[in-house]
Order: structure tokens, then C-alpha cells, then sequence
């Protein structure tokens, strides 16, 4: 039998995820807690045993919890069911159990110089009804879990650089953290809904700024293409931009409400049609295979999770809500933007003014010490 080349394995894994995969309903199978010896994260020794506990603190773990939630369990990035399909293993030796805020392993850490923490795939927390697609919303949530890092780590005054599934955290800039304004989820956690108010035009402008200006260190690369769909924003026509060094019109009109018939959730799920932005993220995964060998296809989808999670907080600290989505029919959207045929869709981005006020949180994050 002959063997199938390993870069054709990885673009078999690509096609798979695209138009007429298959994603039925289950349940998410439940997470027992690591065993082991446990060592609080207040616990960790060094000259930087704080500022890596703060880090961790701020990413990892839930920052509040809404009973009334279906999916509760709210932390600093996206994930798909509230599966928190990503482990975090510091020094290869010591596990993160984000919800009791320990690591789990013999011994305890002793920060006083760079850390590494790596990032482990945890697909078998997402139902077995994704199929394949799991594999997808998986490294989806390693580019946000690693995107985040890297935000929090700026916001702490340290230096985390992403490289591959390792992120290496340096703390010799160490500083009190700069500030998290006030945010919302607003009375529907998943956004269900935008404000029907125009969208103020700062909004737009940092989700431009997020795309066109990562943080340093992020996973992400300039081999995505994102097209921006607006609806109703101050000062803005309606239509489809390209977001490529600015904000360019390529097509004018009502962009977002065009998404209805592709998007996978009924209105009374998720009111598509009311966002008012709307990004699309495609690839092409042959390119990025040839390029960075069997990894480039979900280097790719991980650039991505990164990209959305910088456009995530910059939303968050605008004021406006951004809801990650990947239930749609890719093909006609893909059409939509006028993907080139060899791309396919990454990630769908959707932005809007929460409709509810009444439940603000400070999500400042929690102090360690």
C-alpha cells in the first residue's frame, strides 16, 4: 500500500473541515479535576513567582460565573461550549487547574527567569459529535488562549513570544497592571442581539487597529485575508472592506444582513442580521502547508484564534460585545467576500452594542496575593 504523503495528510484534515463536514448534536463529556499534588498559584517562589501567578490568573481562570448562563464559566478568552479545550503546563512539570487556581505537580515552581507554557490540546472535552470539525474549534482556542497571553503579559509590563504550541513569558519589565475598563455582557451572555442605536465609529476603528497592529509576539500572520462587513455605523457606509493597512470599501451595500441565509443559528438564537460588524477571516491552506511544512494548515487556524482574540478585547474595551461563530455554510460565504478559490473560512467574527445595560461587571482581574 502506498504511502500517503504527510502534507497530504494535512490538507486532507483542511478539506475535511469545509463545506459538507459533518457536526452532530451530543453532549460534552464532563472534565474530571487533574490529580496530584497541588500547589497554589499565591504559592509560586522567585523574584517572578507573583507576576507569573497574576498572569495565569488573569487568563485562565473563570472571572465570574452567571448561574442563569447556559455555558457559565467566563474567562479572558472564547471557548467553544465552555469546554476549555486547552491546558496549560508550565515547565513541562507543573498542570494548570484554572477553576481551583493551582498548579498541579510534584514540587513548587520557582520563577526567576523566563518560563515556558505550553499549550496542550484537549479535543476530548469537546462532544464526539463535532467529528472532525472539534479539531478545528480546538486550534481555534489555542490562538485565543496564546493571543491572550500575550495581551495579558504586555498589561503586566512582561514579554511573551509565541512559537508554535510554547509560549515563552521573559518578566524583567514586570510592572503593576495597567487598567481593564468596565465591560458587559449584557442580559443575553451570548450576544444574542445588537442595540439597534448606530454603532459609534470607535468601535470600528479598533477593530481596524487590532487587525492592522497585533501585539508583539502574537501567533498571528499576514497570510490571512479579513474582509469587514458594516451595518449601520456612525459616518461609515454600509458594505464590505478590506482591512489591509486601513479600512478599504469593495463592495457597498447591506453586507451583514446578506449573512442570514449562510449562518447556521436561527435569529432567535443569534440575530446575525442585527450585528454591526461582521468579520470574515479565510486562508489558504495548500499555501501554508508549502510553506511551513504539515503544521501550516493549523498554524493557520491558530493565527487566526489569535487575531480574533485581539479583535475580542479591543471590542470588550470599546464597549461593544464580539461573538466568535463557525456554524455556517462556508462555500456561499466564503463567495460572499470573494474568497480566492484556493482560500477557506477560518473564522467569522460578530460585533455589536450590547441591547442590556443592567448587568455591568468589573472585570478587572482578580488579585493574586
Amino acid at each position: 500500500m502506498k504511502a500517503v504523503p504527510v502534507n497530504a495528510e494535512a490538507l486532507r484534515a483542511a478539506y475535511t473541515h469545509g463545506p459538507g463536514r459533518v457536526v452532530e448534536p451530543g453532549t460534552s463529556p464532563r472534565t474530571a479535576a487533574p490529580e496530584g499534588p497541588r500547589v497554589p498559584l499565591t504559592s509560586l517562589r522567585g523574584r517572578f513567582g507573583a507576576a507569573l501567578a497574576r498572569l495565569l490568573t488573569d487568563v485562565a481562570t473563570p472571572l465570574r460565573w452567571e448561574p442563569w448562563n447556559q455555558y457559565n464559566d467566563h474567562r479572558a478568552y472564547p471557548s467553544a461550549r465552555a469546554a476549555s479545550t486547552v491546558d496549560l503546563v508550565v515547565e513541562g512539570r507543573w498542570l494548570l487547574d484554572p477553576v481551583r487556581r493551582v498548579l498541579v505537580g510534584e514540587g513548587t515552581p520557582v520563577i526567576d527567569g523566563p518560563v515556558r507554557v505550553e499549550l496542550v490540546r484537549r479535543r476530548d472535552r469537546l462532544s464526539p459529535g463535532y467529528r472532525e470539525f472539534g479539531d478545528v474549534l480546538t486550534e481555534l482556542e489555542v490562538g485565543h488562549v496564546a493571543g491572550a497571553l500575550v495581551e495579558h503579559a504586555a498589561r503586566l509590563g512582561l514579554d511573551a513570544r509565541v512559537s508554535g504550541l510554547t509560549v515563552t513569558v521573559a518578566f524583567e519589565g514586570v510592572a503593576d497592571p495597567a487598567p481593564v475598563p468596565l465591560r458587559s455582557s449584557g442580559v443575553g451572555p451570548r450576544g444574542v442581539a445588537a442595540d439597534p442605536r448606530p454603532l459609534p465609529l470607535s468601535v470600528l476603528q479598533a477593530v481596524v487597529e487590532a487587525l492592522d497592529h497585533p501585539p508583539a509576539g502574537s501567533p498571528v500572520r499576514d497570510d490571512l485575508r479579513h474582509r469587514l462587513g458594516v451595518r449601520n455605523v456612525v459616518g461609515v457606509d454600509d458594505g464590505w472592506y478590506a482591512v489591509d493597512g486601513g479600512l478599504r470599501l469593495v463592495s457597498p451595500g447591506p453586507a451583514v444582513a446578506g449573512l442570514q441565509p449562510v449562518f447556521g443559528h436561527p435569529p432567535g438564537t443569534i440575530h446575525v442580521a442585527s450585528m454591526n460588524l461582521a468579520l470574515v477571516t479565510t486562508g489558504d491552506p495548500a499555501a501554508a502547508v508549502a510553506s511551513d511544512g504539515p503544521d501550516g494548515y493549523r498554524a493557520l487556524l491558530r493565527a487566526a484564534g489569535a487575531t480574533a482574540q485581539h479583535v475580542c478585547t479591543a471590542t470588550a474595551r470599546s464597549g461593544a460585545f464580539c461573538r466568535p461563530a463557525r456554524s455556517t455554510d462556508d462555500g456561499p460565504l466564503e463567495a460572499m467576500v470573494g474568497a480566492p478559490a484556493s482560500h477557506t473560512l477560518l473564522y467569522l467574527l460578530l460585533v455589536g452594542r450590547p441591547r442590556g445595560t443592567g448587568f455591568t461587571y468589573d472585570l478587572t482581574p482578580l488579585e493574586t496575593s
